[in-house]
């Protein structure tokens, strides 16, 4: 059975089909994630969670030139501590999601957007891919969990390079360094991204869930 719902008068797009959902950031060309649509994604994360249907969570960007660019500049004036603490819990909630989730990453992959694609159990980009926190060259600093995460797969020494200097990183370098498990081209990586979801379904619901408790 197919449904759709939105989100955030339309900044999420959600589409559940035979066990899939489809979680879309829908705001192209940059999909800017507003606070708005940050409150509501801890809301999305919550049905997923309970829906008995959905099998495998994918996360991705409308259009092919961004996942997501990060949080929307305009509002950061506006942003308090709490938001920003109520972000990471939401971050929290897609990484503690008992179903397996894949990040198809196109594009931009910058600020809030990393921090929900590391927060993803397996990530797919294609060769456009430039993923970073670049807070720092906005005088500011990842206070959501992405600057945790980053060092968790990066280590310490590697992380401070790029956090310190704000640096992106484009996609074969980022599978080097284990950000991204798959680069694909553009034309397939939907299909390569799907294949890896009926893989996921043919397996068992509690020993993935198991195996995620483990792991985290």
């Amino acid at each position: 059975m197919f449904v759709e719902k939105t989100y955030s008068n339309g900044g999420w797009l959600v589409r559940v089909n035979n066990g899939v959902a489809e979680v879309i950031i829908n705001k192209p060309p940059l999909n800017l994630i507003t606070l708005e649509m940050r409150r509501d994604l801890g809301r999305i994360i919550n049905e997923l969670e309970q829906d008995g249907n959905v099998r495998v969570v994918i996360f991705e960007g409308s259009g092919d030139k961004a996942f997501s660019a990060g949080g929307d500049v305009t509002e950061f004036l506006n942003t308090t501590p709490s938001e920003l603490i109520d972000w990471g819990r939401t971050i929290e909630a897609v990484e503690n999601l008992s179903k397996p989730t894949i990040a198809l990453l196109r594009g931009y992959v910058l600020g809030a957007g990393t921090e929900l694609a590391l927060a993803c159990d397996i990530r797919i980009g294609t060769p456009d891919v430039e993923i970073g926190l670049p807070e720092i060259r906005l005088s500011m600093t990842p206070a959501s969990g992405g600057l945790t995460r980053i060092v968790k797969a990066l280590g310490a020494l590697r992380a401070r390079y790029y956090l310190l200097l704000g640096r992106r990183i484009k996609a074969e370098e980022a599978l080097q360094l284990g950000l991204v498990h798959e680069v694909v081209d553009q034309a397939k990586v939907h299909d390569r991204v799907m294949e890896i979801a009926r893989d996921l379904m043919s397996l068992s619901p509690l020993a993935i869930k198991a195996l995620k408790e483990v792991i985290s």
